[in-house]
């Protein structure tokens, strides 16, 4: 399988994951299904994307913008680093929803942040930590 075709799969399999969260987040299969089959899947072709291609890595990949520029040159490091990410953002989603459900968060208080949590990450997660942050005020005021 090829980074373009990897690539593919994951923009389409992540989906699944971010529908489940979104209206299915009490099915008591949600959080397995994420945290113990798809993301478990996307590190696996994450690991075969780097293992293919490891004898480009170099120890100073990271050290610097234009490292990093570089690194991603390569359609393997560029499908690597998109699955990080979509295996990343599905983790923090899932999180969301365990931890809204375990502080009693609204499904529809805590499914507006993550939207932003699927699009743009970190920015999901701070809506949903002030979002937890204000919950956590009113229940101790």
């Amino acid at each position: 399988m090829d980074a373009s075709a990897i690539f593919s799969f994951g923009n389409t399999f992540v989906l699944l994951g971010w529908i489940l969260l979104i209206f299915l987040p009490n099915w008591k299969y949600t959080q397995t299904a994420i945290l113990s089959g798809m993301i478990v899947l996307f590190a696996i072709l994450y690991s075969y994307l780097i293992l293919r291609d490891i004898g480009d890595f170099k120890a100073d990949s990271f050290s610097t913008l234009a490292n990093v520029k570089a690194l991603f040159q390569n359609d393997n490091a560029v499908a690597a680093g998109w699955l990080h990410y979509l295996a990343f953002d599905l983790f923090v989603g899932a999180y969301i929803v365990r931890k809204s459900k375990s502080l009693g968060i609204s499904r529809w208080l805590f499914s507006i942040a993550l939207p932003f949590t699927f699009m743009f990450g970190p920015m999901g997660y701070l809506i949903f930590f002030i979002i937890k942050s204000i919950k956590s005020k009113s229940l101790a005021s």
